[in-house]
């Protein structure tokens, strides 16, 4: 979702964009994001030049490469469960050593919050604070941490670039998956966890991105976040937009244990370790805040307020899915 909105708004903005994607990758969805920008999405979508680069075909990380002054990596990776860390690993090496052979001048890599360092209860997380490395740790997070650590040396010995850590990012997107799902869920039914952790609107990482870039920042991490919040504040904002706050429900007790004992028999069929497992759903329960102290004036004046982000979001899904709404509550009220 991040990478969709930067090529917005970098074209936008008169820049020349390279986009890559992998086998499989839909990539007439960036036209659903432009859509957000401007009605003339077909042809700013017909601007990007389009590369196929897979992180195991080191050619195609060259082609994808050459000739660009700046990279932005803003994919996540994706743990599944028919890959082992190492895949991951070796494909951002190559990566990595793509941007050194074509000599790419600036490297921004979009990281998470997971990555960071742990501080006593009721003290903000900053760039600062020591991960302990005999924590225990969702699989995901050690995924993260080991890439964001390969990124961590490259800066060191010969790249240029940051690191930015973002909190939850909200924003128009597919609202199938990543965050934006929770617009979707939230417009029909959504369980909630205790858990508090940082969010930040997607225009605003956005923001925090290209300011980067143009002051040509390199050897330093900033934590992208608006405001600290609870899983619950949020779905409970988005919830009242859509008229839908009665729904919520606390997802503790029975459907906690329901989950983790779903995962636990698909992890004994398969013979792997589950994907989200106990340490996952114990850190969603946790209480975490995050300092964006550094990220206010070196890179953004002010961020905007999450209520604000929320409404924005919701205006554009019920201009989206109205009639798709009502079916629902016309099938509600008949069950």
């Amino acid at each position: 979702m991040v990478g969709a909105h930067l090529a917005c708004v970098l074209l936008k903005e008169g820049y020349t964009v390279r986009a890559t994607y992998c086998e499989g990758d839909d990539i007439n969805k960036t036209k659903h994001y432009l859509s957000f920008y401007s009605d003339d999405y077909a042809n700013i979508f017909n601007e990007i030049k389009w590369v196929e680069a897979c992180p195991c075909n080191y050619d195609s990380l060259i082609e994808a490469t050459s000739g660009v002054d700046v990279v932005y990596v803003c994919k996540y990776p994706i743990f599944s469960v028919n890959r082992k860390l190492q895949d991951y690993i070796e494909g951002l090496k190559n990566l990595l050593s793509a941007l050194r052979e074509t000599k790419v001048g600036y490297v921004y890599y979009i990281s998470s919050l997971d990555t960071l360092g742990d501080e006593p209860e009721f003290k903000e997380i900053t760039e600062q604070s020591q991960r302990n490395p005999k924590g225990n740790y969702p699989k995901i997070s050690q995924l993260n941490y080991l890439c964001e650590m390969e990124v961590l040396r490259a800066l060191n010995e010969d790249l240029k670039g940051c690191i930015v850590n973002t909190g939850i990012v909200l924003g128009p997107g597919d609202w199938r998956y990543d965050s934006s799902r929770l617009f979707s869920l939230a417009a029909t039914y959504g369980f909630y966890t205790k858990g508090v952790t940082g969010f930040v609107g997607v225009y605003d990482v956005v923001k925090c991105l290209m300011s980067l870039s143009r002051r040509e920042i390199t050897g330093e991490r900033f934590i992208l976040v608006s405001q600290n919040m609870s899983y619950y504040q949020v779905l409970k904002l988005i919830s009242q937009h859509f008229g839908t706050e009665s729904n919520l429900k606390y997802a503790g007790g029975f459907r906690m244990f329901a989950y983790k004992c779903c995962y636990i028999i698909k992890s004994l069929l398969t013979g792997r370790r589950p994907i989200l497992d106990s340490t996952y759903f114990d850190r969603i329960e946790s209480f975490k805040l995050y300092s964006n102290a550094k990220s206010l004036g070196m890179l953004i004046v002010d961020y905007e307020d999450i209520s604000d982000v929320v409404k924005k979001i919701c205006d554009i899904y019920l201009k989206e899915n109205a009639p798709k709404m009502k079916k629902f509550y016309k099938f509600a009220c008949l069950v």
